[in-house]
């Protein structure tokens, strides 16, 4: 039987993990639980629910600043950003869907999505959530209170332990307030359309686009194949692969740069402006990776296998090919190739084949969505070289020594050692 703890406060969080610390008894952390299947199960028979620790506890729109308990659902904090034309620069999509559980749109909260850094398409321009997150306060793995940062960028000193918690899985420490930078909608955003076929000539049309002058706020590729997903009636009606570019700002200065990339671009296939009322629409698609979203009632264990490569976006092209001849799946691009989701229906032999392709160019490969089984045979996330590893795990020592935060949740304890 799992046995699980809901604090309510900071105070009643440290208490828990000082418990869990004397007892040396493992705890998996969770927040809502929607991402519970990205990484390898936890070992561990204690839940550490973090959801009730929820609330916005300020939110300046004039600072361009939010602060809340890492339980807040995001769709609270995004309708209260909204509310002020503000947003999350970094766009974050739909992720808890993406792993097949039938989760709703922002099923997640605002501390999952710091601790998994997740971003979307904006990433090209403005970076992954760890890069706007302008302070935390946690219990670390010692029962200790630590934080870092403050409510402006200037308050950051020392070690920027922002940067290391966001992506960490709640292995380094429990979270309980985060503080992060917010942005004006813009007052403009509008998208290109450019037909193509092939990944290669993708890549090579994004590297373009992303080259001008023009200030590219995302682009990204989808298939023929995936055009259906987008509910964009342009993309239908052009019926074949496209390359999507956005630019974002003021008016006069948006319209110039679509015209001038509507040039620029045209030598590589037709180019068709999207109406501002579908751009934002198809981008939401591809922030939520919505073509390899499963059926809310196939389950994550009947779901296709799902791979996150990340690869110099100059490189996107080239190895999109590559693991469309290999695998057969079907590839979607985002960050202008820097990003590429790879969806397979075949068996997990492809994992080192997916793996080498990647590293042909420095890229990693993440196995995002795939069957318990499967988890538990090969290594989800990107295999570390030694010396990094070496130093992620002195980090984790040094925060959490008795190895009590989610233990195997970023690779399974065989892998890292006694008491990791």
């Amino acid at each position: 039987m799992v046995d699980i703890l809901t604090p309510t406060t900071p105070d009643q969080l440290r208490e828990a993990v000082g418990w869990a610390l004397g007892a040396k008894t493992p705890l998996e952390v969770i927040g809502s639980g929607s991402k519970r299947s990205f990484g390898h199960a936890v070992q561990a028979d204690t839940v550490l629910d973090c959801s009730a620790l929820s609330g916005i506890l300020f939110y300046q729109p004039e600072e361009l600043v939010i602060c809340a308990r890492v339980g807040t659902p995001l769709a609270d904090i995004k309708a209260a950003l909204a509310e002020k034309n503000q947003q999350f620069h970094f766009e974050p999509g739909n992720f808890p869907a993406l792993l097949g559980d039938g989760a709703p749109n922002d099923a997640g909260t605002i501390g999952g999505l710091v601790a998994t850094n997740i971003a979307g398409p904006r990433r090209i321009k403005v970076g992954a959530a760890r890069d706007h997150v302008l302070g935390f306060e946690a219990i670390s793995g010692r029962a200790e209170d630590f934080k870092s940062g403050g409510r402006v960028m200037k308050n950051v000193t020392g070690f920027d332990l922002s940067k290391l918690m966001a992506g960490s899985f709640g292995t380094l420490g429990v979270m309980h307030t985060v503080t992060l930078k917010v942005m004006p909608c813009d007052e403009q955003s509008a998208t290109i359309l450019v037909t193509c076929d092939d990944p290669k000539t993708a890549g090579t049309i994004m590297t373009a686009a992303l080259g001008s002058e023009n200030e590219v706020s995302a682009a990204a590729w989808i298939s023929s194949a995936d055009i259906t997903s987008l509910d964009v009636p342009l993309a239908l009606e052009i019926g074949s692969g496209l390359v999507a570019v956005r630019v974002e700002g003021p008016s006069p200065s948006v319209a110039w740069r679509i015209d001038a990339l509507c040039k620029r671009l045209a030598q590589y296939g037709e180019t068709r402006p999207l109406a501002e009322s579908y751009s934002q629409r198809l981008w939401q698609c591809v922030a939520d990776v919505k073509p390899f979203i499963p059926a809310a009632d196939a389950g994550a264990d009947n779901a296709s296998l799902l791979w996150r490569v990340s690869v110099p976006p100059a490189s996107g092209g080239e190895i999109a090919a590559r693991l469309m001849d290999v695998t057969g799946g079907r590839v979607i691009m985002d960050w202008a190739g820097g990003l590429i989701w790879l969806q397979i229906n075949g068996p997990d032999a492809f994992a080192q084949q997916v793996r080498d392709i990647a590293m042909t160019v420095d890229g990693q490969a993440v196995l995002v969505r795939a069957p318990a089984s499967m988890r538990q045979r090969i290594s989800v996330f990107h295999p570390e070289n030694p010396a990094l590893a070496r130093i992620n795990a002195k980090i984790k020592d040094n925060f959490d020594p008795e190895g009590i935060l989610n233990p195997g949740r970023l690779a399974p304890l065989s892998e890292m050692g006694e008491g990791a």
